[in-house]
């Protein structure tokens, strides 16, 4: 979502705090793997807001911002660059920074997860590839789009309204 919040906001940037739950169903206790998935956005210069340092967080004089001990700075990329919790990597041929489980294929002439299958379409369906539809839409899933839900919903409704209205 970060993407969709700086496009929207163009001053905010992205604090490395993590966000802990007390009372959420699904991020409470140990699920969080690699820390909090929510970050807080803010039109505050990142420089102007410390973190804990008891927390793990500590000043990057490069960066001129606090990050967590784990988001190790990048002196090719020149940034803190982890987004998740882990400690990213260098990737030369990418030439930017991935996530650890992440290796360069150089099939797909970019960073994949290990066991990737470089085959598989990357637009189009991620159930069964075809390029017309989209996942949601997948014939081989029996899902249906909102759309499509709405008008057999109405259709069906209206079928049962002129059965009751008969009797």
């Amino acid at each position: 979502m970060e993407k969709r919040i700086i496009d929207s906001f163009e001053d905010f940037q992205m604090l490395d705090y993590k966000v802990d739950y007390d009372n959420h169903q699904l991020f409470q206790g140990d699920v969080k793997k690699y820390g909090s998935p929510v970050r807080i956005f803010t039109n505050v210069p990142p420089h102007k807001i410390s973190l804990p340092a008891e927390e793990g967080y500590r000043f990057c004089k490069v960066c001129n911002r606090y990050s967590s001990k784990e988001n190790v700075h990048c002196d090719v990329c020149d940034i803190c660059p982890s987004k998740d919790g882990r400690t990213y990597k260098h990737c030369f041929q990418c030439e930017r920074c991935v996530k650890p489980n992440k290796e360069h294929c150089s099939v797909c002439k970019s960073c994949q997860l290990k066991d990737h299958n470089c085959g598989k379409p990357r637009q189009g369906c991620h159930i069964c590839g075809a390029l017309g539809h989209k996942r949601r839409n997948c014939p081989k899933t029996g899902s249906q789009s909102p759309a499509k839900r709405k008008k057999k919903w109405s259709e069906d409704g209206a079928r049962k309204k002129m059965k009751c209205t008969k009797i």
